[in-house]
């Protein structure tokens, strides 16, 4: 036994235990016996030696942590139980001594050694119903050795390190059961809570009311992972003034033997004074069977609440005989920019408004954020907004990729060459996003609207107008991933496969703060059809799944199609923007022309960009396409880009895959075309 745990008040029960050994073995034991033992034995007690006065001034002076004795009124076959186990644990040979009480067994410690020492006759049938009333006492708090003997009152007991040295007053705040449980301490550290604070100033002034009027209930913190559930109870246990004590309850169900551990965490609840708080639960019939156990034992031991911490799929009934308390983790964006405004530095905190209604992150994952952005700021490195989004995608990679693909976007918003009527739309879409929080929520009207906040929009046109590089523009502009659907992979020629992929790309797309981008929408999205066969009814089906998730969508969805009038009328109704690309006019098609070879490819003067614009009606992809080859012709051959080069790559894009000559008069340059 280690020394450290050997207190005085040990010491003093071991001595009361003695003392209750020599009154009951008084004039009874054998001389050989009490020779071996008078070291401890006094030679000539009786009852009227033992106090009952100065018995309870020993305890009380004593270095002892009686305190749940006290409260739960234990009898005195506990206690004497309790005595004589430490006296043996001091001095192991006495258990040669407590033998001679317990009928010719010699397993040990027992209740009826207990009962024999608190002055019950050799009468099993006296001492059978106060034995019987402190055995549940007993079986809370000690461990029972293996044994033979099938009578209760035989059984031997003895006390584990845990119970020692919480009767020795040396517990602290170390994990008892660090595998699966936590101790948390009120007010021993300040517990940060951002926008929260009227919240649990409300729930605390109930709990005490409850607390105060002996009323046994349950809290219920319903949310999802990492939104500060555990950091909401434990802000109202400080302002309540109770302690923890925190279960995994997945680990705990998991370890070798469940049943035995809850005995051993409830009975620490119980000592120390502890509330419970039960997390990590899955909902299955049988772990609700185990949590109805556990509820059931600590209402038998503890008065103090039962803290539950529960995703939004996990139903837990409360039992019928206690209240509840429902508390759910709000999901605004007005408690987002609280976190982030929290959190931020105090030089970022400018960027908690447009970071709350663009980045769906947690409480936890927003801690994450601005502790990883705290690391990367120094003296001479300023991170700004675009940074900051980088930093929330790096903390949420969480193999969110299946089904979509990543697309980094390679395009801003001033390279677009498109009319003002469309560039403003797409300043609207930014709009919608980055006011989402002040429109829904400052102005309340998610109260109106509570279904089809999705900031949607059509981009259609004619191939290589634009459509694609808006997309890129829109993800650069707004500091968001956009990843493009894989409708190879989404579609499914089996019943219901293909709404199950598509309701796993929403939810993804849902917690990770992602653009959705359906290139060739039309695949998925084409009008719905008279049902002639099973194919049509389901392929409507899927349609239909399609509009309601793009209803119930919080986020961003862009569709790009070639053409419109394919696309299913219903979707119309709930796509807030629709853009119209068209095909470049000439001016249009002179900065396309311009601007496409960039800064560093060498160009010949001899490159006549207004004739290009005037003479060929191509769109802005095929222009890409053009220069691209003129690019690779100009580097193979004189090392700089001319006219010739140019119009030899015209002259492929004309007859691309038709197997064509050149025919017609395109001006000057013809005869270039045909070389």
């Amino acid at each position: 036994m280690k020394k450290d745990i050997m207190s005085n008040g040990v010491r003093i029960l071991a001595e009361l235990g003695a003392l209750r050994l020599s009154r009951a073995l008084y004039g009874v034991l054998d001389e050989s016996l009490y020779e071996k033992f008078k070291f401890m034995l006094l030679p000539n007690i009786n009852e009227e030696l033992i106090d009952e006065q100065e018995y309870s001034s020993l305890i009380e002076n004593a270095d002892l942590n009686l305190g749940f004795f006290t409260a739960h009124c234990m009898s005195e076959i506990t206690l004497a139980l309790i005595e004589l186990i430490m006296l043996k644990t001091i001095e192991p040979s006495t258990v040669e001594l407590m033998n001679e009480l317990n009928d010719g067994n010699d397993d040990g410690v027992t209740l009826l050694t207990a009962a024999r020492v608190c002055g019950y006759s050799d009468s099993i049938d006296e001492a059978i119903i106060p034995m019987r009333e402190a055995l549940k006492s007993v079986e809370f708090l000690l461990t029972c050795k293996n044994s033979q003997n099938n009578e209760f009152y035989l059984k031997p007991w003895n006390v584990d390190t845990y119970l020692l040295t919480y009767l020795a007053g040396e517990v602290s705040g170390e994990n008892v059961y660090e595998e699966f449980s936590e101790r948390y301490d009120a007010g021993k550290k300040e517990i940060t809570v951002f926008g929260l604070d009227d919240e649990i100033k409300r729930y605390s002034e109930e709990l005490q009311k409850l607390l105060d009027n002996d009323v046994s209930f349950s809290i219920f913190v319903e949310g999802e992972k990492e939104t500060g559930r555990y950091t909401l109870i434990k802000s109202v246990a400080d302002k309540i003034g109770i302690k923890l004590l925190t279960v995994d309850f997945d680990l705990l169900r998991k370890s070798h033997n469940p049943k035995e551990h809850v005995h051993l965490i409830i009975r620490c609840c119980a000592l120390e004074n502890r509330a419970l708080c039960i997390r990590n639960i899955h909902e299955d019939k049988e772990n609700i069977f185990l949590i109805n156990k556990i509820i059931e034992f600590y209402r038998e031991h503890s008065p103090l609440p039962l803290f539950f911490i529960i995703d939004p799929n996990v139903k837990l009934i409360p039992t019928v005989n206690e209240q509840f308390i429902s508390i759910k983790i709000p999901d605004t964006k007005a408690f987002t920019f609280a976190l982030w405004n929290g959190y931020l530095p105090d030089e970022y905190k400018k960027y908690a408004s447009s970071l709350s209604s663009k980045m769906r992150l947690k409480a936890g994952q927003i801690n994450r954020v601005c502790n990883c952005l705290n690391a990367q700021i120094g003296a001479d490195n300023k991170l700004d907004e675009r940074a900051i989004c980088k930093i929330c995608y790096q903390v949420l990679d969480d193999g969110r990729y299946e089904n979509v693909k990543w697309v980094s976007p390679g395009f801003n918003m001033d390279e677009l060459k498109i009319d003002d009527q469309n560039r403003s739309i797409l300043e609207d879409i930014c709009n919608q996003v980055e006011l989402r929080g002040k429109v829904y929520d400052e102005w309340n009207l998610k109260s109106r609207y509570a279904y089809g906040k999705c900031v949607s929009a059509i981009f259609a046109g004619p191939p290589g107008t634009g459509k694609t590089m808006a997309v890129h523009a829109l993800a650069s502009k707004l500091s968001l991933e956009l990843y493009k659907v894989d409708l190879s992979q989404i579609a499914d020629k089996y019943i219901g496969e293909t709404e199950k992929r598509l309701e796993e790309v929403f939810s993804k797309a849902e917690k990770s703060n992602m653009i959705l981008f359906f290139d060739e929408a039309d695949a998925i999205m084409a009008k719905r059809s008279d049902v002639k066969d099973s194919h049509d009814k389901y392929a409507n089906t899927e349609i239909s799944f399609i509009l309601q998730r793009i209803e119930e969508f919080d986020g961003i969805v862009i569709l790009a199609t070639n053409n419109l009038q394919n696309i299913d009328a219903a979707f119309m109704r709930r796509i807030r923007y629709v853009v119209n690309f068209r095909r470049p006019d000439s001016s249009t098609r002179k900065e396309i022309w311009m601007d496409a070879f960039g800064d560093l490819v060498p160009l010949d003067e001899d490159i006549d960009f207004d004739y290009l614009a005037e003479t060929f009606d191509f769109s802005g992809g095929e222009i890409k396409n053009i220069i691209l080859n003129a690019v690779f012709y100009g580097a193979a051959q004189s090392g700089k880009v001319s006219m010739k080069h140019i119009m030899k790559a015209v002259g492929r894009e004309l007859t691309k895959g038709k197997n064509l000559t050149i025919s017609g008069n395109y001006g000057k340059y013809s005869y270039m075309l045909r070389e």
